[in-house]
């Protein structure tokens, strides 16, 4: 389900890609091939002579940006490869890794949600608030003035624009001193964290674009390098751009203005997370000389459901690219005409979700695809309502992106009791929920007699437990304990990971996601919170169980998004998600429930801080409110293809009589509107809570329109042990902390870098080589300290030998080199990364590097080599991409200088390929079964 478009350009997409230069912008209306266009044009364009490498195009999703380079890869794969398809952040990032120490920053550290909060935290007394630390609850804002200062940033709001603000605001009465104060300390604030994050070489999300802006204007030799090189810019979803996002655009188009911006005014609909629509529809006042190309050939809806949803999106006007630059944006469908959108009045939310349902399953019964019919609400509550009456009903369903709080979980609060217990001897309810939760499975009745005896005799609950004759109470504080004294040596992660693995519950998940997938949301909740622990650890100065716990609170407030991975979009089963989540996605017959006043347009929920208009580089009318919720339900309207239903009912519960949403008569002169009386008022509130499911699904990210999506990582594995691959990448079965990768990754980083550098004429000196390892390797996970100094000391000697020996060899033609390719006959697509291609007289070698330091031999080496399917991957790989087999394939043992090479034949890829369609038929039918190799699951 997506974009689609006609087999041929219709006249309006090839005059798009048939421009070479100057300023376009394309006006793409919903269902009109706006991706096609760019992948389209980026073709064109290396066709009439443009070199790949002067190509940037941007987006705002990782996927997106995959989607786009294989768009481009399936007709030019030296396209795919040269030409600069990434997301503003990814873009950013590498400019600040490219050219950051020409501007005093060094090996930079990514501060995540989490990583944003301790360092706020850890520097707190530094910024010297009062206004927002009230002595109740000191540290109680900071989630909120982390919000602010992305808001700040997005703005492109200067430290020393809003230090001069704040001190110009009146303060003639108590209230405007109040604000004065307010602002002043926000402006402190905001000054005081930025110089903190360069003093610590820290950034967040937003400086990865805010600095790189700051780092072009600051140095115009690297902004002129950079527009030399991409002469020719394309933007997608321009209309969802912030101030920043346009200002990083803007910067690089410089005087050529080779800049192409794609997008539609209508469907912005993400102006919460700081998008403006000022950048689009002031796009001709900032580029006088732009040329307008408007898509209005609808490949998905029939004329009546355009029609509905153009009369609905007329009321934003004037506020709209139509009347700004007098353009035509009516949609024409090219599909034939179906029944007009209807709306349907019932008298309490009960009734119209049962209507729903039966119509559903009326239309099941005549044979209707369910995964061509869609639920759609504005809001996560009624997504969770209509789910729970398809489940009520047995509606063959599946409920997509709903985000919960990870720190609700179930498996993450069991944990986080533990470590509680762990840390501190003299809290009783974390023992309790510890000894009675999955860790122990202990009995809950002979608990509570134990805890009810502790309070009479006012001593605490282990004591009682040690003086009982229960030997498996007794067995089990023993292992608290033993946790509690091994804490003082461990961070928290590996802490939790011991109390997870030694416990056997991490056996007992194993053995429950064999059976079903009962575990499955468990053990996603329990990764993700592990990631969480990780990003802490390389924030706070102090990575123990006690330093966490004191953090905690504040973490929690903050929240973390937690997704069940098992609710995405189905092809095969009845979707029901929120209409932010459906943008870019289609299907036959969708419903639109909750068409009410209050609910769509929702209620306003703005932020308790925003950035003054005084300090805001642009404003728009058009980013109003309602003008925004407007925009939401013409998303929604042409998401359907054939039928489009919007119903509403007068009551939710015993709540006020509500009114129909001032959309559906913007939307219709005289909506068709049917009432129901609704006597079935079964209470939603009683329902059971949804099944798990019984079959545990891939990951999204594994299977995308049919085709499996597999790295070459991923297979190797398979290829050793099914059992071990539904472990680490199916269930996700969180992993400690591993030293020996993170050894890896800072050896390869550090070759990288070498290359890269002489590459660019920019090569870092031993000294800096020396730094970024060092602060790469981890402190913790090792098997004591003594092992831990050892194997730092070996990180650095190698990078010597590295150092040495890499700036004088033989340069590789690329670096690092991705791919993608789709192997015949079977639908599997493998993506990966060779480490190094170099081009020999004989042909071509690739070259994967190794930190292997058993390998002390060229007998030893050649033997890896010769064993490594992942050779044979990149040689598959390679033969699919360029039409030959690489003259060579080489493992490098980097520390040790053994070098092993191998050459592949035909025949060897032909069996990997019959391995291959094995590994698709048994990811269909689901089956994993244990390998004669094997390293993360035990096999019976």
């Amino acid at each position: 389900m997506g974009e689609t478009s006609g087999p041929l350009l219709n006249a309006a997409q090839q005059q798009a890609i048939t421009i070479n230069s100057g300023p376009v912008l394309v006006v793409a209306g919903a269902g009109t091939g706006k991706t096609r266009v760019i992948t389209e044009r980026i073709i064109r364009l290396i066709q009439d002579g443009a070199a790949p490498e002067n190509i940037l195009a941007l987006t705002f999703t990782e996927k997106a940006a995959g989607e786009m380079r294989d768009r481009v890869g399936e007709a030019s794969l030296r396209a795919a490869l040269d030409t600069t398809i990434a997301t503003y952040n990814s873009f950013g990032n590498d400019l600040l890794t490219r050219y950051g120490s020409e501007w005093g920053l060094g090996e930079l550290r990514l501060l995540g949600d989490i990583g944003q909060l301790v360092f706020l935290r850890e520097h707190f007394d530094e910024f010297g608030l009062e206004y927002f630390a009230p002595i109740s609850n000191p540290d109680g804002q900071l989630d909120t003035l982390r919000s602010y200062v992305s808001q700040l940033k997005q703005q492109l709001v200067q430290p020393d624009v809003y230090l001069q603000y704040a001190g110009s605001l009146p303060v003639a009465d108590p209230a405007d001193a109040l604000e004065a104060q307010k602002h002043r300390e926000l402006a402190r604030f905001y000054t005081t964290y930025l110089r903190l994050c360069r003093q610590h070489q820290a950034i967040d999300y937003d400086d990865q674009i805010f600095l790189a802006i700051d780092l072009l204007k600051s140095r115009p030799n690297i902004l002129r390098t950079l527009r030399d090189q991409y002469r020719y810019i394309l933007v997608d979803e321009f209309q969802d751009t912030n101030p920043m996002q346009s200002a990083l655009v803007d910067l690089l188009a410089g005087t050529e203005q080779n800049l192409m911006v794609v997008g539609d005014d209508d469907q912005s609909i993400y102006g919460w997370r700081g998008a403006t629509l000022a950048n689009i529809l002031d796009f001709k006042k900032r580029y006088p000389n732009a040329r307008d190309i408007t898509l209005i050939e609808n490949y998905r809806s029939t004329q009546s459901i355009l029609d509905a949803a153009y009369q609905l999106i007329q009321h934003n006007n004037p506020e709209r690219l139509e009347v700004i630059n007098k353009l035509d944006k009516r949609l024409h469908a090219q599909t034939s005409d179906g029944p007009p959108p209807i709306v349907r009045h019932f008298y309490t939310l009960e009734a119209e979700l049962t209507w729903i349902t039966d119509d559903i399953a009326e239309r099941l019964q005549h044979g209707q695809d369910p995964g061509q019919i869609a639920i759609l609400a504005r809001t996560n509550p009624i997504v969770e309502r209509a789910h729970q009456t398809l489940e009520l009903h047995d509606i063959p369903h599946i409920m997509a992106g709903i985000r919960n709080d990870l720190y609700a979980q179930p498996a993450v609060r069991q944990l986080i009791e533990a470590l509680k217990a762990v840390s501190d001897p003299l809290d009783d309810l974390a023992l309790f929920h510890t000894l009675s939760g999955p860790l122990f499975e202990l009995s809950q009745a002979e608990l509570s007699a134990l805890t009810a005896q502790a309070r009479r005799e006012h001593v605490c609950l282990a004591s009682t437990i040690e003086q009982s004759d229960n030997e498996l109470f007794t067995t089990a504080l023993q292992s608290i304990a033993k946790w509690r004294e091994q804490s003082k040596e461990l961070n928290v992660g590996n802490l939790a990971f011991m109390l997870l693995d030694e416990s056997g519950w991490k056996q007992r998940l194993y053995d429950q996601a064999l059976r079903a997938g009962e575990a499955y949301v468990q053990v996603q909740a329990l990764k993700k919170f592990f990631d969480t622990l990780k990003e802490f650890e390389h924030t706070a100065g102090v990575a123990s169980v006690q330093s966490y716990l004191v953090n905690l609170p504040l973490l929690q407030a903050g929240g973390s998004d937690f997704e069940d991975a098992s609710l995405d979009i189905s092809d095969s089963l009845v979707n029901i998600l929120s209409i932010h989540r459906s943008k870019g996605l289609e299907w036959d017959t969708v419903y639109v429930i909750d068409c009410t006043e209050g609910s769509f347009p929702a209620r306003s929920h703005g932020a308790s801080l925003s950035v003054p208009q005084e300090l805001r580089v642009v404003k728009s009318a058009a980013d109003e409110r309602m003008a925004e919720e407007r925009r939401l339900m013409y998303v929604a309207a042409t998401r359907a293809r054939h039928e489009l239903i919007l119903t509403y009912s007068d009551r939710h519960g015993s709540g006020t009589h509500r009114k129909p949403s001032r959309f559906l008569g913007e939307m219709f002169d005289t909506p068709a509107t049917d009432t129901f009386d609704g006597e079935d008022q079964t209470s939603l509130e009683l329902f059971a809570p949804r099944e798990l499911p019984s079959t545990i699904p891939l990951p999204e990210k594994m299977l995308q329109d049919g085709i499996y999506v597999l790295t070459a990582s991923q297979i190797d594995c398979w290829l050793k042990c099914p059992l071990d691959f539904y472990y680490k990448y199916v269930l996700g079965m969180p992993e400690p902390e591993s030293p020996v990768a993170a050894y890896g990754t800072a050896i390869h980083s550090a070759i990288e870098r070498i290359f890269e550098g002489r590459r660019t004429n920019t090569t870092p000196s031993l000294d800096e080589l020396l730094t970024q390892v060092q602060n790469a390797l981890p402190q913790a996970g090792y098997q004591s300290i003594g092992i831990r100094e050892r194997a730092h000391a070996q990180a650095l000697t190698s990078v010597r030998v590295i150092y040495d020996r890499f700036t004088k060899d033989e340069l590789p033609v690329a670096v690092e080199q991705s791919f993608g390719v789709l192997i015949p006959n079977i639908p599997l697509k493998i993506i990966g990364r060779m480490d190094a291609v170099y081009q020999h007289g004989k042909g071509t070698e690739i070259r994967d590097f190794k930190t292997s330091s058993s390998v002390t031999t060229a007998e030893k080496a050649k033997d890896r080599a010769t064993s490594s399917q992942q050779l044979t991957i990149y040689a598959l790989a390679w033969q699919i991409m360029h039409g030959e087999l690489p003259a060579l394939l080489t493992l490098d043992f980097v520390e040790t200088g053994q070098v092993g090479s191998i050459r592949k034949t035909q025949k060897s890829l032909d069996t990997l390929q019959a391995k291959l369609t094995t590994l698709i038929r048994a990811l269909q039918a689901g089956e994993y079964p244990p390998g004669k190799d094997h390293s993360y699951c035990v096999h019976p």
